[in-house]
Formats: structure tokens, C-alpha cells, sequence
């Protein structure tokens, strides 16, 4: 018998065949059926709509100091839904990311706004006497100090804790500065000279940030019904 010749398997009979268990078909990836012209002109509406609103109520709650974490996280779990009911709207192309865009600036921008107006239209100038700093640097290497602040007459002072004028070192520990007090506790103390001339532009960028994204998700829903054949024949 010549070396190196491989043995060759026995052919198994039928009744050994009938027992080996068969192997498992793979199945085929089913395809997604598309949404209907009435669904998609719905998820639009409701995106288009509803994103910005809860969006904005959530980040304008997120002003007070004591929920800001809670309203924050709650606002970003919105934000992706949105994006996840934009992508069921327009599911490739271009609008991923203007949506992305969209939603950090609705995150960003009503905070700051709502604490200026409510400040604005509700701060009281009081004195206060700074009591701690805390520095800390960002990735520019510049310090950024909090500091913070118990009032003169000796009245409680709800977020305790300020930035900007009259904070900006270890060394102010002690002096006494003028700092614009929430009554109600809403919004933390700000600093005194604090200018309120972007006040109005705020809510107006609010505006229009809802605008343009009602804009992006009824530009989403449209070029889907227009290459989809069944909205052709709804």
C-alpha cells in the first residue's frame, strides 16, 4: 500500500443518512417593511412638534440647581428618541446630523436663556459676603473659579454659590460683593454685573432652533414620500 494515500470515508447506509441529524437551513434576513405614507406623515408631525417642546420644557426645568442633573438626563433620553423617530421618518441621507446639531443647541441654549429672564425680571440685588473658591481649569488651561456666598443680613440663600464679577480668586475670600438673588430659589445667584442684553436673542435663538428643526423633520418626511412608490399611488 503506497504512503501518503489518504483513507477514504465509508459512504454511510440510508438507514445511518435518515438518522444524521440535518443541518439547519439559514434563514434570510427578512427585509423592513418601509413605513406607510400616512405613518410617515404622522412621525413627522409628532417629531416635528413634540421634540422641540419637551426638549426645551425639560432644559428650562434644569435651570434650578437642585433638579439640573435629573431634567438634563431626561432631556437627552428625548433627544435621541427624536433622532431615533427622525431616522424612522428619513432613514439614509443627509438629515442625521442637522438633527444632531439641532438637538445640542436645544439642549444648550434655553438653560441659560430662562435664567437670565428669570433673574431679569425677578433678581434682587443683595449683598453677599464670599465665603470659599474653587478653581478649576479648563482644557485651554484657563481657571475658571466658583465661589461661595452667605448674605449679609443673615437670610437664608438657596444654591449658595456664584461665577463671574467679584469671584476670582482665593483672595476674595472674605470681601463683600453685590451678587442678583431668585426670591423664590428658582435660579442659582448670578453676579451683579450681569449683562442681560443677550436676553432677548436667546429666546429668540430658542425660536428659531424649533423652527428649524420642525423645518428638518417636514423636509425629511417629503423627500421620503417622494421616492417612495406608495405614496405615488396613496
Amino acid at each position: 500500500m503506497a504512503k501518503g494515500r489518504k483513507k477514504q470515508k465509508r459512504p454511510l447506509s440510508d438507514a445511518a443518512a435518515a438518522q444524521r441529524p440535518k443541518t439547519a437551513q439559514r434563514k434570510r434576513p427578512r427585509k423592513d417593511k418601509p413605513l406607510s405614507p400616512r405613518t410617515i406623515r404622522r412621525t413627522a408631525a409628532l417629531v416635528a412638534v413634540l421634540a422641540p417642546v419637551t426638549i426645551v420644557g425639560l432644559m428650562v426645568l434644569a435651570v434650578d440647581p437642585d433638579h439640573t442633573a435629573l431634567f438634563t438626563i431626561l432631556a437627552v433620553l428625548a433627544l435621541i428618541a427624536s433622532l431615533g423617530a427622525l431616522m424612522a421618518v428619513r432613514a439614509r441621507g443627509w438629515v442625521l446630523w442637522p438633527g444632531v446639531l439641532l438637538g445640542v443647541l436645544l439642549l444648550a441654549v434655553p438653560t441659560a436663556t430662562t435664567r437670565a429672564e428669570v433673574l431679569a425680571h425677578r433678581g434682587e440685588r443683595t449683598e453677599a459676603v464670599i465665603t470659599w473658591a474653587h478653581g478649576s481649569k479648563d482644557k485651554g488651561g484657563r481657571t475658571h473659579w466658583t465661589c461661595g456666598i452667605r448674605r449679609t443680613d443673615g437670610k437664608p440663600l438657596p444654591h449658595a454659590e456664584y461665577q463671574g464679577s467679584g469671584c476670582y480668586g482665593s483672595s476674595d475670600i472674605g470681601t463683600t460683593t453685590t451678587v442678583l438673588v431668585d426670591p423664590e430659589g428658582w435660579a442659582p445667584p448670578a453676579s451683579g454685573d450681569l449683562d442681560f442684553a443677550f436676553l432677548s436673542g436667546g429666546v429668540y435663538a430658542v425660536a428659531g432652533l424649533s423652527l428649524l428643526w420642525a423645518l428638518l423633520a417636514a423636509a425629511a418626511a417629503r423627500r421620503t414620500l417622494r421616492e417612495s412608490p406608495a405614496a405615488s399611488r396613496a
